[in-house]
């Protein structure tokens, strides 16, 4: 179901400091450095995949809203969760040009799923062997989460009026707690890449408005 595009940078040659002519000890030091630092960027592409299927999802949900919804309040609350989302989804895109890899992207609003896949550059067999580790699992899991989303899409279409108003708005809530979650998994995990922290703190209080505001409406549905 899931293709990923790896494209082969020499920014990430460098990092790993590879040279022709190397001793045996040492290119097999070399492979195992290039492995390493592959691995470890490859988590990164992936945190940086969760965070953009997050975002296609809020913004899936947002334009669910807007055709399914008649309530002007959660109307006006789907076009500001579109314009956010898309908006931090653009920055973490222009995040992911700098760092040399692609996002990952599906069209949630079909069946069909229409995905391209997350990578990065070089030329190095260790590296390469590290950026590949763990990927069929992660893209097994990867697919089971659209399918999730996918499910969970089609069980709000089906409902109507104010039951979907609140199921939606619930939904929302959830969204925004587990993206919140990941968020200051990757503030910890991550605060020593400063244009990924900064990113990352944009968007923690971006998602408490969206959770509070979903939580606010939800109430004044139920009133």
């Amino acid at each position: 179901m899931r293709m990923r595009r790896w494209l082969w940078s020499a920014g990430l040659l460098a990092a790993v400091g590879l040279g022709a002519g190397c001793a045996h000890d040492e290119a097999k030091q070399a492979r195992h450095r290039g492995e390493q630092v592959g691995e470890a960027f490859a988590q990164k592409v992936r945190f940086a995949d969760q965070l953009s299927l997050l975002n296609q999802e809020q913004i899936t949900l947002g334009h669910l809203a807007l055709q399914k919804s008649n309530e002007p309040e959660v109307r006006r609350f789907a076009r500001e969760l579109i314009h956010d989302h898309q908006r931090n989804q653009d920055d973490l895109e222009t995040l992911a040009e700098t760092k040399a890899f692609s996002l990952s992207t599906v069209d949630l609003s079909t069946v069909d799923q229409a995905i391209g896949g997350a990578g990065t550059e070089g030329t190095v067999e260790g590296m390469k062997k590290g950026m590949e580790k763990g990927e069929k699992k992660y893209n097994k899991q990867y697919d089971k989460q659209v399918l999730k989303f996918l499910g969970k899409r089609d069980a709000l279409s089906a409902l109507s009026g104010r039951e979907f108003d609140e199921a939606f708005l619930e939904q929302v809530r959830d969204d925004q707690d587990r993206a919140r979650e990941l968020v200051d998994e990757g503030l910890d995990e991550y605060r020593d890449d400063t244009t990924l922290a900064m990113f990352l703190s944009r968007t923690a209080p971006l998602l408490s408005t969206h959770q509070q505001r979903a939580e606010t409406l939800k109430g004044y549905l139920g009133d």
